[in-house]
């Protein structure tokens, strides 16, 4: 949940004004809100991600009442998706899938 490929491949953009500068930001913005509302279509109550999850996805799930919990490790989420039952989703494409991959559980702490 950061923006895409530019802390794997170090991009840089050139500008020619802060307004075009607002342009990018806005459109990584418009970006990260639709993958959010891919996660939201899917009803979760929890979401756990095994990357950073920056401030304003965090926020826009939050605002759903989604609690977030970030930077998990690879096989703590495999133990937790076969202890309740959920699969291991890499894209929210299929909404309609929602109740086959979805785990339940009765608290967390």
């Amino acid at each position: 949940m950061d923006y895409d490929k530019i802390k794997i491949y170090g991009t840089r953009v050139r500008v020619e004004s802060l307004e075009t500068v607002q342009q990018v930001s806005e459109a990584e913005k418009l970006k990260m809100k639709e993958k959010v509302d891919k996660i939201i279509s899917y009803k979760p109550n929890v979401y756990i991600n095994r990357q950073l999850i920056y401030d304003y996805p965090e926020q826009l799930l939050v605002e759903k009442g989604i609690m977030v919990i970030e930077h998990a490790d690879f096989e703590g989420i495999e133990r937790i998706s076969a202890a309740l039952g959920a699969e291991i989703v890499s894209t929210f494409d299929n909404p309609e899938r929602s109740e086959e991959v979805l785990g339940t559980c009765d608290s967390i702490e």
